[in-house]
């Protein structure tokens, strides 16, 4: 019984959200850098999306901006690197995604994936990373002086 985790235990805490932030993040870099290898057809098609918005300018711009935030984003959050910063690019980017899956999908079904990944890069973009982090790691270097 010693050796089981509580969900009031930190350690257990600590490791459930390592692994989802390094999973989400690693997920979000491989998405991200198939949409960045793609050029300028795919941001193009890409960017469209941001017409359910109301901004029909520079599509190209705009699907390159998502595909780095993809890319980017999903490598911060996996090293829990400016985990707020790059988990806020994520839910931008995502609630676009959420927009236009409303618009365009059957239903929840095509709504469910990038709604379950903006609910989590908020998550992390409210929280910041976990005590196993690079932030985490950089904040105690800070404290101890380490930093100056």
């Amino acid at each position: 019984m010693g050796n089981t985790l509580s969900i009031n235990d930190s350690k257990g805490l600590n490791w459930g959200l390592t692994i989802l932030r390094v999973g989400v993040g690693v997920l979000f870099f491989i998405f991200g850098w198939q949409k960045l290898s793609g050029g300028a057809e795919l941001w193009t098609m890409i960017g469209g999306s941001m017409n359910f918005l109301g901004i029909s300018f520079a599509p190209t711009f705009w699907g390159l901006m998502a595909s780095i935030a993809e890319f980017a984003g999903g490598l911060l959050l996996a090293l829990g690197l400016f985990t707020r910063w790059a988990s806020l690019s994520l839910v931008l980017t995502m609630i676009v995604a959420v927009i236009l899956k409303a618009n365009t999908g059957s239903g929840l079904a095509d709504v469910s994936s990038p709604l379950m990944a903006l609910l989590i890069t908020l998550s992390f973009a409210l929280n910041g990373a976990t005590n196993w982090s690079v932030d985490n790691y950089l904040a105690q270097k800070k404290q101890s002086g380490a930093l100056a």
